[in-house]
């Protein structure tokens, strides 16, 4: 029997040059479900309406939802260089506070490390309560996906591994409270996926709600 292979701590250079990816693809399963909460929000509040619009709203639906889940896969993927587990493996190093601080304060506008440290400790402490907030149980019943075709999961392929919305929502929050935190102690930046989320939930449920009712 193979032991598991062993996964490596990334530095501190890789983990400032991994944030804005991971960001970004935060940010893209955060819109994604964002529609997916607004159409489904349209869909439950306009019931019984029914008719071919609603019945196109469904299907982008699940769209979005099957988009979130692979792109919040990717970034929770234990063997990839580039993921929240290998930042998290990196900030329980013992000098990484001190080696995030010096980022910090090395961003523009330049700050003291003396006075980088606490927002750096407040915002790594956050972003590892984050992470240990997530259900790795529920993110195991992903494990299906990871493959070569993972682009082409199809919604009974979703529900056959019983991934519920539950567990994609708590996910996502999870990942777009890392994004942020992430970001913040590295630079002091402030780029928060969860507000592209809320977003794009109000911008679709508004669009979805007229489009049903008008046709």
């Amino acid at each position: 029997m193979k032991s598991p292979k062993a996964v490596a701590t990334p530095s501190i250079e890789e983990v400032v040059a991994m944030a804005p990816e991971l960001n970004a693809w935060t940010e893209m399963a955060a819109r994604a479900f964002g529609s997916y909460s607004g159409i489904n929000e349209a869909i439950k509040k306009l019931r019984p309406i029914g008719g071919p619009v609603c019945d196109h709203a469904s299907e982008i639906r699940q769209q979005m939802i099957m988009i979130a889940l692979i792109r919040s896969f990717a970034v929770m993927d234990r063997a990839s260089n580039v993921s929240f587990q290998a930042v998290y493996r990196f900030l329980k190093l013992p000098d990484a506070l001190h080696l995030i601080a010096r980022c910090y304060a090395d961003s523009e506008p330049k700050n003291t490390f003396e006075n980088s440290l606490p927002e750096c400790k407040e915002a790594m402490s956050k972003f590892i309560d984050a992470y240990m907030s997530v259900d790795f149980t529920g993110l195991g019943r992903l494990q299906s996906f990871r493959n070569s075709a993972i682009a082409h999961i199809t919604m009974p392929d979703i529900e056959k591994a019983k991934v519920t919305y539950s567990d994609v929502e708590k996910l996502i929050r999870a990942t777009c409270e890392m994004a942020g935190r992430l970001t913040l102690m590295l630079s002091g930046g402030n780029d928060w996926p969860m507000e592209h989320l809320e977003d794009a939930h109000s911008a679709v449920y508004t669009f979805w709600t007229k489009a049903i009712k008008a046709q």
